[in-house]
């Protein structure tokens, strides 16, 4: 909402009050003046802590601006003649789309680290930032600007141990990062497989929890047992080709006429057949060429 400045009878007196209005309807409640600017001179935010935008979203707010019009400024960064967006890049991204030439915004003069702090804030702010999108903008705020955690902290208005926990989420596989941020599974079920140290556990774990569909708590249970589950699991699938080896000797025997017996292991083995002469070797040999 836009509020008048209050600009004094003496003012107001020299002014019409056409140009009065005008005046007082392009400042900000806390005095920033709103320029129209260019919207082919506007550029993102390379600090912008999302990456993905719900076109279904921007769709929404475009047609919101287009019947009530633009009820938020974004704020910009000047950058030689172009503009950073500090704030406001799914807005900006709504009115590109309805064809708009020129956006309400505000101009402010920050450093990059300001910046890329606001961005955050503001995405924060509105809950529009994945766990994913969330532990990527913490990282690389604590790097790359040498910002604590404890500032971090008060800058984001999270605890310091969420933000541990969320930018351990980063020591995930890809796989698993991917379908958090394609919410197919939690930042808790994330935290939980980050108890299996192994690769190759943890994906046998993941694949559980995608196919059953598991509970965060689920989740857990299955990851302090991981090795118990994967043994039954091994001994079951063990015993599952053994009968099958089994069934495939006994009728190798009853074909051939003798005793026959199958090593098997990891998908290879040997074949090996009994004989009890000369004669009854012919004998199997002949019946193998036919």
């Amino acid at each position: 909402m836009m509020k008048k400045s209050g600009l004094g009878k003496g003012l107001g007196a020299l002014i019409p009050t056409e140009s009065m209005e005008a005046f007082e309807s392009r400042v900000t409640e806390h005095g920033d003046l709103i320029h129209e600017i260019d919207i082919n001179l506007i550029m993102p935010n390379k600090d912008q802590p999302r990456k993905v935008f719900d076109q279904e979203k921007i769709i929404s707010l475009s047609e919101s601006i287009t019947e009530h019009g633009l009820l938020q400024p974004i704020v910009l960064k000047k950058n030689g003649g172009l503009y950073e967006i500090i704030a406001g890049e799914r807005r900006w991204r709504a009115c590109k789309h309805i064809g708009l030439k020129k956006v309400p915004s505000i101009i402010k003069d920050v450093d990059e680290s300001t910046i890329a702090q606001l961005a955050l804030i503001e995405n924060l702010q509105r809950e529009d930032l994945n766990p994913i999108e969330e532990a990527l903008a913490f990282t690389r705020l604590i790097e790359e600007y040498q910002i604590t955690q404890e500032k971090m902290s008060k800058i984001a208005g999270k605890s310091r141990v969420y933000i541990t926990n969320t930018m351990r989420l980063l020591k995930l596989e890809s796989y698993i990062q991917e379908a958090i941020t394609n919410k197919l599974i939690s930042s808790g079920h994330g935290r939980a497989l980050l108890s299996i140290e192994q690769p190759k556990k943890r994906k046998a774990a993941y694949d559980m929890v995608i196919s059953d569909e598991l509970s965060v708590r689920s989740t857990e249970e299955i990851c302090k047992n991981i090795d118990k589950i994967l043994d039954k699991k091994e001994i079951k699938h063990k015993n599952l080709k053994d009968n099958e080896v089994i069934a495939l000797e006994d009728e190798l025997s009853v074909l051939i006429g003798t005793k026959v017996t199958v090593n098997y292991s990891n998908g290879k083995g040997k074949i090996l057949i009994d004989y009890y002469d000369l004669d009854d070797l012919n004998r199997i040999v002949d019946l193998i060429k036919k």
